[in-house]
């Protein structure tokens, strides 16, 4: 693979492994050559190919990384296993996954763990939403127990000083709205968690990402990463034409602080729309947005 360098300046775009392929390496590849500045990565698990953790496959990734830049560890693997229980309580096995995940996070010298919470994840209940908080608070307490990294350099509402847990945040993305994202945030009160904004999740659950930019970015609580995809249409409705998950991206940039765009449709069957959506994403985010906010 050829070497590449994030942009000195301007809003990276990034591309995701697991929507690319689970031969990490080959999705670098990929990746790469679709002209991606980052690339984020799966821990694995369940079908989306074999664990981070294993030895073979950890070396692989660190491999990569000294061929794109690796930004992100995405632990997908949790929405197979449920994070929370409807008792208020971390899962031990979803918390053992995330676990291993942030050793192999801290291992590759990424910045973010992103844990989703979706289908068995689900904050569908005041209960689930309680645990959801506790595990993500136990991570992040574990992010701090690695120690503080140095700050890259203060953003518009990143604070100063040093970053928790070697410069590692927790990423946290779910379908719910502004105010109940920012109602868990606060149950979890740790300075090591952010929030994501992902378009098409947003969309598809009725909410506005403008919105949810605004109010999320407000508190300083908005993941400077943001998730760029169509949203899957309803029932008989018309499917997104192509390229119309980007016309939101100018006035998203207008209104937060943007460190990097993940695109994020499904290029495992179509795998030549990568490129395309890469083009249309740095036609979108313009030559302006020129600030750095890690």
């Amino acid at each position: 693979m050829t070497a590449t360098a994030p942009p000195a300046a301007g809003v990276a775009v990034a591309a995701p492994s697991w929507r690319i392929g689970t031969d990490r390496v080959g999705a670098a590849r990929a990746a790469l050559a679709a002209g991606a500045d980052l690339l984020h990565l799966d821990f694995g698990g369940a079908h989306r190919g074999p664990l981070l953790s294993e030895p073979a496959e950890l070396r692989a990734a660190e491999a990569v990384g000294k061929d794109i830049r690796v930004d992100v560890l995405a632990v997908n693997h949790i929405n197979d296993i449920g994070l929370a229980d409807d008792r208020g309580t971390a899962r031990p096995t979803a918390l053992a996954v995330l676990e291993r995940a942030l050793d192999c996070a801290l291992r590759l010298d990424v910045r973010v763990l992103h844990v989703p919470g979706f289908r068995r994840s689900l904050p569908a209940t005041a209960g689930l939403r309680a645990g959801t908080a506790d595990a993500l608070r136990t991570l992040c307490e574990r992010i701090a127990e690695a120690g503080p990294g140095p700050e890259p350099g203060p953003g518009p509402g990143q604070g100063t000083g040093p970053r928790p847990g070697a410069g590692i945040t927790l990423a946290y993305e779910s379908p719910l709205g502004a105010r109940e994202s920012l109602a868990l945030a606060r149950a979890v009160d740790h300075p090591a968690l952010r929030l994501v904004l992902d378009t098409g999740n947003l969309k598809e659950a009725g909410h506005d990402p403008l919105a949810f930019a605004r109010a999320v970015s407000a508190p300083g609580l908005l993941l400077p990463d943001l998730h760029v995809k169509e949203p899957a249409p309803a029932a008989g409705g018309a499917v997104p034409a192509p390229g119309t998950a980007f016309d939101d991206l100018p006035e998203l940039l207008r209104h937060c602080v943007v460190r990097s765009v993940l695109v994020e449709n499904d290029y495992r069957h179509a795998p030549g729309r990568l490129r395309e959506d890469i083009t249309l994403c740095r036609t979108a985010v313009g030559p302006s947005h020129d600030e750095d906010p890690r």
